[in-house]
This record gives C-alpha cells, structure tokens and sequence, in this order.
C-alpha cells in the first residue's frame, strides 16, 4: 500500500502537494510497477527499481502521452 504526498515542479514552477494513494509490487530482482492515485486526479502508473538498500524506488511513468520520473522515499 502507498499512501503519503506527491510534490512535483513543471518548467520550474513548484506545484502544491497533494494527497495520494496506492499499490506496487516488487520482484526479486528489485524491479517492479507501482500505479498511484493524486487526489483529484488521474491514476499514474510506473516502473520503477528498488535502491539504496530499500529506501528508495526510482520511478518512470508508463501512461500514453506523459513524461515523467521521480524517486518514491520509504517514510518512517
């Protein structure tokens, strides 16, 4: 289950957090998908590759049309 904050810029301009919720997977070799669900907005969806001792996952979107990547951090 992912539940937390998304935070995001476009061509510099910091956008508001917003609230999300989600799912994801990870396979044995660290690589797997996560689909999570902003507020108000469409479900994204991403591949991603699990980091730094399984404190991070690197992610890019895989939805038509977008062109998107972050770094998901594991909260406390």
């Amino acid at each position: 289950m992912i539940s937390g904050q998304v935070a995001a810029s476009e061509d510099g301009t910091f956008l508001a957090e917003e609230p999300v919720t989600g799912s994801y997977k990870v396979d044995p070799d660290c690589r797997g998908w996560a689909s999570i669900k902003p507020k108000g907005l469409p479900e994204m969806r991403f591949h991603l590759v699990v980091v730094d001792g399984g404190k991070e996952m690197l992610a890019v979107e895989t939805d038509a049309d977008t062109v998107v990547s972050g770094t998901l951090v594991k909260g406390n």
